[in-house]
């Protein structure tokens, strides 16, 4: 599944037996909202000695199906998916003729079977048989929910195996020709339980997986968990009770490598090159994105390593000896997450002076400073050509000229009174680079915030937050991603946050990053522990919210 939305499960597993369950579908609800019921399997529920290829069930009213081929499983799966039919009040299941002998096999349904008007779901529906004299009856369940936001996460598929997870069974990048199909499947229903029984008497390791293609493999992209030991089925039967105390396995989807690659090249006469990675932002997605200094991105020259700027995705430098009637590519290596990339031009454009690469925020930053990247790089500022107009509780005055310099590509303007609004001026020939001088007017109007514009939220800690492990605390975004530029002080104070909502997660920080990593199934990595302390915490300006340990917010 793709936050992109990104997401994980967290399992807990008892192995009991079904002893006498009876199987078939579920009782109905209210009489408006009731849900299809069998009045007929034929072969029966239960059935011994199975030698058919299909089997039917009739309902008692018309009913439709939908998304069968990722709903209907068979327990142990077969090689090629059932083929599923609906005809009025009648449902056929074609099963080929690849069944095991004495083997005890099971059809889920999940929510492919709906009634016709209503679409009121069969869920719980499953056909039981064996090919054998008698039905296995252990029974394996569990929980599973989004290891970064805590929820149920429906549908998931639960896949297990005898005597242990098979080599390579979690490698996306191994084919499914040599990783083996699970030995019995479960599906996860909208509580976030799952519930596989008549299993036999065995030692099972599992993988809880969003099989969005539906081959029973973890492939790129799919959020999954696994628990390598093995769990023993037992002749009594448990109730869910009886999961205090069994590990939990936490789940979520491994990051996607995207391919990375240059586009946009372009270099002038001066041999200033730019350009843009295109796939690092997707690098940097999700809640356990990579910040940008934790990206690999170089330049190296004929002689050696060149100096790389980067700001978001866009890459830029000055290429050493670069002698525009000769032949641009070939000499330049741009390393990155995807590998390496020669830097190739299709021409050599004409120098320029330096200009706004890219739009003007209307607000100064936290720090009541303006700043705009330059490209190409400018090499000097001429302060006498520019100025500054300060409106503030209706007086106007000039900024003193002083406050504008050069901080490598960037125009830095600072500080500036908070609560003005600030008019900024840069005359023809202020910025000057290897290209010449700039040659038009540039202006921009910037509001800077006073202190009573921003809120806080603290964190009440106290002696049972403490604990050996690291952890840290994360601040939200409306969205439940992690606002990584926020960090917590030595008081528990988020400071300086602007109006709006936000949430707070505690991190228990196990490689000591600062960061959550989800999993990591090549390295056999597990999801870090997060607890989603508080969401929709409201921040007004001017005010300060306090978290306690009970997470209740109070202004």
């Amino acid at each position: 599944m793709s936050d992109g939305v990104r997401f994980g499960v967290v399992v807990a597993v008892v192995l009991g037996a079904m002893g006498c369950a009876q199987v078939g579908s579920p009782d109905g609800g209210a009489r408006d909202e009731e849900a299809p019921q069998v009045v007929q399997a034929q072969p029966a529920f239960g059935t011994t000695q199975f030698d058919q290829n299909a089997f039917v069930l009739d309902f008692d009213e018309f009913v439709q199906l939908q998304d069968a081929r990722r709903q209907i499983l068979v327990s142990p799966p077969l090689p090629s998916p059932p083929k599923a039919m609906v005809r009025g009040r009648s449902v056929r299941i074609e099963l080929g003729d690849s069944l095991m002998a004495d083997r005890t096999y099971i059809v889920q349904f999940g929510e492919a079977v709906k009634d016709l008007r209503e679409a009121n779901v069969a869920k719980g529906l499953q056909y039981v048989f064996t090919t054998g004299d008698v039905l296995d009856s252990g029974r394996v369940g569990g929980r599973a929910v989004d290891a970064w936001t805590g929820e149920a996460v429906e549908g998931t598929r639960v896949l297990l195996y005898a005597d242990g997870l098979p080599e390579g069974i979690l490698d996306a990048a191994l084919p499914d020709s040599v990783r083996p199909l699970p030995d019995y499947v479960g599906l996860v229903d909208d509580s976030g339980r799952f519930d596989v029984g008549f299993l036999p008497r065995a030692a099972f390791a599992f993988v809880v997986l969003d099989d969005v293609n539906g081959n029973y493999r973890a492939d790129d992209g799919e959020s999954l968990g696994w628990y390598a030991g093995r769990l023993e089925s037992v002749a009594d039967s448990l109730g869910w009770s009886a999961m205090q105390g069994v590990p939990a396995v936490r789940m979520d989807a491994p990051p996607v490598v995207p391919t990375v690659y240059t586009s946009g090249l372009r270099v002038d006469s001066t041999g200033y090159f730019r350009g843009a990675l295109a796939g690092l932002n997707a690098l940097q997605e999700g809640p356990d994105g990579l910040p940008q200094s934790a990206l690999s991105v170089s330049l190296n020259g004929p002689e050696g390593p060149v100096e790389l700027g980067m700001e978001g995705d866009s890459v830029w430098a000055y290429l050493p000896d670069f002698d525009p009637n000769l032949e641009a590519g070939g000499a330049w290596i741009l390393a990155h997450p995807s590998g390496a990339d020669t830097l190739s031009f299709r021409q050599v454009e004409p120098a320029s002076a330096p200009a706004p690469a890219g739009a003007a925020e209307r607000y100064a930053d936290v720090e009541d400073r303006f700043r705009m990247r330059m490209a190409p790089v400018p090499v000097a500022l001429d302060t006498q050509l520019c100025s500054g107009m300060v409106v503030q509780d209706g007086d106007t005055s000039d900024l003193p000229r002083g406050r504008f310099a050069l901080d490598g590509p960037h125009l830095e303007v600072g500080p500036l009174p908070q609560g003005a609004v600030v008019t900024l001026m840069l005359e023809p020939g202020a910025v000057y680079g290897l290209g010449g001088h700039s040659k038009d007017t540039i202006e921009w109007r910037v509001n800077v915030r006073k202190p009573s514009d921003y809120g806080v939220i603290r964190v009440l800690k106290d002696t049972s937050m403490t604990t050996d492990t690291t952890h840290v605390w994360m601040l939200l975004n409306a969205s439940g991603l992690p606002l990584r530029e926020a960090r917590m002080d030595e008081d528990g104070r988020f400071s300086g946050l602007l109006p709006g909502r936000y949430g707070l997660a505690r991190i228990t920080d196990l490689n000591g990053d600062g960061r959550w990593n989800g999993a990591r199934p090549a390295e056999g990595l597990a999801p870090e522990p997060v607890h989603q302390w508080a969401e929709g915490l409201d921040v007004r300006a001017g005010w300060e919210v306090e978290i306690t340990t009970q997470t209740h917010p109070r202004p």
